[in-house]
């Protein structure tokens, strides 16, 4: 059994992890609207019971279709390589790790297919030092905030995908990421980004997705509030939803980062928050010794 100032010390230990992180999602919310892939189904969401039963109780269950690639999803290896992973195939290991960003807003300002190039890559690995081992790789090129508006998130409002427009990685680059772990004994687990696709919109080939898939590296599309997060120094955590021998699914990410107050001055609703949820925890913890000193424990 642990002495009572080991214990004391474990407790206060969480109290203050508690109170020096917190947590951005990155998912947008997934509803019935136009923002499918070309050809692909939309999502459809069919009420099946809503209401009191006739005992008295409130009961609600839903239905829903849609393809696996809709709103915030993962894409699994599988999705353009045969024979790699599927959604429940990568390993738990792979789908939680450290995130970095790299920013490619400005070029997408005077080019909306711009795409990440190797010189941006290697500019950012000399400013930044080298990525870390087990790295989710994110991509912010300010373009989710079109997301909910078809036309301008696409480049177009139709199936002819002949005509998208949006920004990507180029695939120097994701070759480049693909043999990161030869050259560094480091390894690249996932990349993402705020656009519908891993490649840019004029893409036909798919090279990018093509070169990742073949290296089991997974891909996140239509990732949210980027522009939340640090270029470097948070965790990510990737919930895809496990389909079997799924080419990919639904995810709900989410990225711890600690709180830097030197960075932004929070709001008067997020001190109240955190405040809340600090004392909330102090409050438990507190309770928790008073059971140990009164012997309840």
């Amino acid at each position: 059994m642990l002495k009572f100032p080991a214990l004391f010390c474990i407790i206060m230990a969480n109290v203050a992890r508690s109170a020096s992180e917190k947590y951005v999602d990155l998912g947008h919310d997934i509803f019935e609207g136009p923002m499918q892939w070309p050809g692909s189904l939309p999502y459809k969401r069919v009420d099946a019971r809503k209401g009191f039963s006739d005992s008295g109780y409130w009961y609600e269950t839903n239905s829903f279709c849609s393809s696996e690639h809709y709103g915030t999803h993962l894409d699994s290896p599988s999705h353009f390589a045969e024979g790699k992973w599927t959604v429940d195939q990568i390993p738990l290991t792979h789908l939680m790790g450290p995130g970095v960003v790299i920013d490619i807003q400005a070029k997408v300002e005077e080019d909306p297919n711009a795409e990440l190039t190797t010189d941006d890559l290697m500019e950012w690995l000399g400013e930044h030092g080298p990525l870390p081992d087990g790295v989710i790789l994110l991509l912010r090129t300010g373009w989710g905030t079109r997301f909910g508006n078809r036309t301008a998130y696409y480049g177009t409002d139709g199936n002819d995908t002949s005509k998208l427009a949006f920004p990507g990685f180029s695939p120097g680059a994701a070759q480049l990421l693909v043999g990161y772990e030869a050259a560094t004994g480091r390894r690249v687990f996932g990349v993402g980004l705020d656009t519908p696709s891993l490649d840019y919109g004029p893409s036909t080939l798919f090279t990018s997705h093509v070169e990742f898939s073949s290296a089991n590296i997974f891909g996140l599309e239509n990732v949210a509030n980027l522009k939340k997060l640090p270029t470097t120094g948070f965790h990510l955590t990737v919930m895809p939803m496990k389909i079997k021998g799924g080419s990919g699914a639904p995810a709900r990410i989410i990225a711890t980062l600690p709180e830097v107050r030197s960075a932004s001055i929070p709001t008067q609703r997020d001190s109240s928050a955190t405040s809340l949820i600090t004392k909330a925890s102090l409050h438990y913890y507190m309770g928790v010794i008073l059971l140990l000193l009164q012997g309840c424990i």
